[in-house]
């Protein structure tokens, strides 16, 4: 951010649409305290990175509203809902809007929280309302204020084009829809729709020429006046080299020279148009306004910027001394110090040993393998938001239980990525030897399960799945 403020040196506004702090818009109770404390870290970096403003999404709710309004308070940027209001009065539970002035243009902004989980809040004495209800006054109030102005919403696609349809005055609208994918920006009647990939796997920036006409265009007579001031450079360079290689006697003689010279006064001559056209436009206020659209991707490889690192690692650290907490009590509240596995469903990959030692052996030297290990040198092997994907305790929708923390607990034959995971719960299978009561080559759901895109770009099912498909077992003699 800072790299794309000193290239261009203009005058910048950062926003993000929103479902900032947490994955989802319904957290489990075991996953509560330490989701906060995430929350909390994601805070403070955004106050370093200088954000301007943040829409109140529905995952921004998930741990309450109280926790929500307490981040505002610690927020040096502001959260924006417009109708997010008190149940008992009416009023906006956050700043509906702001105004802020960019070099010389007058930005409003509007934040517009989703409505489809209006029920949740009934106890926490708030109301969603529906956009219909906030954003006419909203905006018609604004308009005479601002040059520009700007809508982060959390509705749907579908919603946000409907109010790009009603209104003409809002003029770009940054959508955060759970989605990982991102959106170039789409013209809808006179607002800009855009949208990058959800949890900051990507960086959008985008460059406005804003102008008085507050309206939209293709870069027309501007693209073409660019495109033929390359083209005179070019003319030029090649009528340089001409005069640099031959004498002036012979240039008079030579067609392709003198096809150049009434090539570079033509061009010099529409351009000249081209600029009093430009500027006649830009007088009158008829010139449209034209942008510029950037994805980054924000890579692995990438240098952290050292004051968000030290946050990031900070926040680590708190929420795995939480879970460290979390499972002395969850060690607790099962006989002994851990779940006995004899009562799982999932019986650990020793047992599969027994009759599967090339497989067995194989699978040793795959990452699944060190999955858990992998947590425990990076010191996250208590984090809740990990641990599911370096253990043995799920299969499509079985699961150990419904508590997450019982992965606090899990014994230590379950601690890795071991063959059940990828083949589903052994205990009847070891019992019974059917091969029936086991499942052979692993579906891509069962991948996708923590091979997302957001946690791995790279992943190929059809290629990964070979690399750590097991040895064929031999026919078993009966």
């Amino acid at each position: 951010m800072e790299e794309i403020q000193k290239l261009h040196g203009l005058p910048d506004l950062t926003l993000d649409g929103g479902n900032l702090l947490f994955k989802q818009e319904r957290l489990a109770p075991g996953l509560l305290m330490q989701a906060k404390i995430t929350a909390e870290g994601i805070v403070e970096s955004y106050n370093l990175m200088g954000y301007d403003a943040v829409a109140v999404g529905r995952n921004d709710l998930a741990a309450g509203l109280g926790f929500l309004q307490d981040q505002a308070a610690a927020s040096k940027f502001t959260w924006l809902s417009a109708n997010l209001v008190s149940k008992s009065n009416g009023e906006p539970l956050f700043s509906p809007s702001l105004i802020r002035k960019v070099g010389d243009i007058s930005v409003g902004i509007i934040g517009l929280t989703d409505i489809k989980e209006a029920q949740r809040f009934q106890e926490e004495n708030a109301v969603l309302l529906p956009w219909k209800s906030v954003l006419p006054k909203l905006v018609a109030d604004l308009t005479p204020k601002c040059d520009l102005l700007i809508l982060l919403s959390n509705n749907e696609p579908k919603q946000n084009e409907e109010i790009a349809t009603s209104f003409t005055d809002i003029h770009i609208i940054i959508q955060s829809t759970p989605s990982a994918r991102n959106i170039v920006p789409q013209l809808k009647n006179n607002s800009l729709m855009a949208k990058t990939g959800k949890q900051g796997k990507y960086l959008g920036w985008m460059l406005v020429n804003w102008q008085k006409s507050k309206t939209w265009g293709h870069t027309g007579a501007v693209k073409e006046l660019a495109l033929k001031k390359q083209e005179l450079d070019g003319i030029i360079g090649r009528i340089g080299r001409l005069e640099r290689r031959e004498k002036k006697e012979d240039l008079e003689a030579n067609a392709s020279y003198q096809k150049l010279v009434v090539t570079r006064e033509q061009l010099l001559s529409e351009i000249i148009f081209l600029e009093n056209e430009l500027y006649d436009l830009k007088e009158s206020g008829q010139i449209p306004s034209t942008f510029e659209n950037n994805f980054i991707t924000l890579d692995i490889n990438l240098p952290d910027q050292p004051e968000v690192e030290k946050i990031v690692n900070l926040t680590k650290k708190r929420v795995n001394q939480v879970g460290r907490s979390q499972a002395k009590v969850a060690g607790r509240t099962v006989s002994g110090s851990l779940l006995p596995l004899e009562k799982l469903i999932f019986t650990g990959w020793q047992a599969c040993a027994e009759c599967h030692k090339d497989q067995t052996e194989f699978w040793q030297k795959t990452d699944h393998a060190e999955a858990y290990q992998s947590l425990v040198e990076q010191d996250q092997q208590f984090n809740l938001d990990c641990l599911p994907c370096h253990v043995t305790a799920e299969y499509k929708d079985i699961k150990i239980s419904g508590d997450d923390t019982v992965f606090l607990s899990l014994p230590a034959p379950l601690l890795q990525v071991g063959c059940e995971v990828c083949h589903g719960p052994g205990k009847d299978h070891v019992a019974s030897q059917k091969p029936t009561a086991i499942y052979r080559r692993p579906h891509i759901t069962i991948c996708l399960r923590c091979h997302t895109t957001e946690r791995d770009e790279m992943f190929n099912y059809t290629n990964d799945i070979e690399k750590i498909a097991c040895p064929a077992s031999l026919p078993r003699e009966e």
